[in-house]
């Protein structure tokens, strides 16, 4: 089983290999906006440096968001191209459940709230057997919080979130998208039926 999994979010772009549940290649580094060029570059660089031809590729992973537009685009529009083109399916893995699985391998917690800034007063917000993952506005989430103390709060963005609580900053890891898809294959989906979450504050809003 080969899976490539495919990470842009923010700045960060990044790319691992995975043969048979073992990583054997990753790259993960801020190219600014240089995603669309580098992007193809690093995945073809791990793909050769693992063995392996286009063919070869049984499932290509990536994050679907919530996410920033171009980051997601660019991840997504590559993804799906690839997957057309080799015959592989995608397998796509919410930003709300890679960042608890990342925060999870330092932390422990029963309770991990995950937010993403959403626009407007709103975030997109998670928390596994405690809260389903949705669109929620800060009053909710701010009243959520008093009501479960012992929940810990996680988010790519903290700032941007504009929550007035202790959040901790989780960068989204591709080896970890890796072994989530690896847990997933029963979720791989054709290229033409992929489902983006976009999310972008409209022109002139912070």
């Amino acid at each position: 089983m080969n899976i490539l999994a495919v990470e842009c979010c923010l700045k960060l772009t990044g790319a691992a290999v995975m043969i048979d549940g073992k990583i054997c290649g990753c790259v993960q580094e801020d190219f600014g906006r240089r995603q669309t060029s580098e992007l193809p570059k690093i995945c073809g660089t791990l793909m050769n440096d693992a063995g392996l031809t286009w063919p070869d590729l049984d499932y290509i992973a990536i994050t679907n968001g919530p996410g920033y537009f171009t980051g997601i685009r660019v991840g997504a529009a590559y993804a799906a191209g690839l997957a057309y083109a080799s015959g592989a399916k995608v397998i796509p893995v919410s930003t709300l459940e890679l960042l608890p699985y990342t925060f999870r391998k330092t932390q422990t917690s029963a309770k991990i709230l995950t937010v993403i800034y959403a626009g407007h007063g709103f975030v997109y917000a998670s928390c596994e057997g405690f809260l389903n993952a949705g669109e929620y506005s800060h009053d909710l989430i701010r009243s959520w919080l008093c009501e479960n103390p012992d929940a810990v709060t996680i988010s790519d963005d903290p700032e941007r979130t504009a929550l007035d609580a202790e959040i901790f900053r989780v960068k989204p890891d591709v080896t970890d998208l890796c072994e989530i898809a690896s847990d997933n294959l029963n979720m791989a989906v054709a290229p033409a039926s992929l489902k983006i979450f976009y999310y972008r504050a409209p022109q002139g809003v912070n």
